[in-house]
């Protein structure tokens, strides 16, 4: 499932970050500490339509890959996860240009959003954000850049930066927001930052924000 909302049985894009669940996957549990990302990790590896995906973690019971770049949108791959010569069964997804989800703090993909203001504090309650502000909010699942960046590599650090190829609209409490940057973060591995500036006329409070790419549209999270 898509790493960041977590919505069954929907498609999945290529350099979207996702969450394999199982048992008995890996043999230890730890999270890549080199980049590009491992293809093993924790004496597993994931086969996404015969492809070898980067692994962000691994444990017995979930692995957090990226899937790669070079599979073809509008295709329906096989997922074999393989471990000391054993293979689970094949599990099928869907393979779509877009298809975004944004970061929550619960992990859950509800409630409030990864979205940070531009001194890099998380907006909430403590921290609100006001008309006119630009937040980052950060997601994964927005497709192909322009440049594009091989599988399991960060991305640049420096322009050009890596620019999504699909449109990304955003709205904040119902209101169409101005996006003034959508691609991938710079030097990281399948995060998506997106910086949307807070419309005028919302009321006081808890707004939810959605982020749209192409044909797709993201989970609800909030923001204040």
């Amino acid at each position: 499932v898509n790493a960041a909302s977590f919505a069954p049985g929907a498609p999945l894009p290529p350099g979207g970050m996702v969450s394999v669940f199982g048992g008995n996957m890996a043999t230890s549990s730890g999270g890549a500490s080199t980049v590009p990302l491992p293809l093993t990790l924790g004496g597993a590896s994931v086969s996404i339509g015969g492809i070898s995906a980067p692994l962000f973690y691994s444990s017995g019971g979930q692995i957090n890959a990226q899937i790669p770049f070079e599979l073809p949108v509008n295709s329906r791959p096989q997922v074999v996860v393989s471990q000391g010569g054993a293979l689970t069964v094949p599990e099928g997804i869907t393979v779509a240009p877009t298809a975004p989800g944004i970061f929550a703090k619960n992990q859950q993909g509800t409630g409030q959003g990864a979205i940070l203001n531009v001194q890099y504090v998380l907006v909430d309650a403590s921290a609100p954000a006001a008309a006119g502000d630009v937040v980052q909010v950060f997601a994964t699942g927005l497709g192909a850049t322009n440049p594009p960046v091989a599988s399991g590599a960060a991305a640049p650090g420096a322009p050009p930066l890596a620019q999504v190829v699909a449109t990304v609209t955003a709205t904040i409490g119902g209101q169409p927001a101005q996006v003034q940057f959508a691609g991938l973060a710079p030097t990281y591995v399948g995060l998506y930052q997106v910086n949307v500036q807070i419309p005028g006329g919302l009321p006081p409070g808890t707004a939810t924000l959605v982020l749209s790419a192409g044909r797709t549209t993201s989970n609800t999270v909030t923001l204040v």
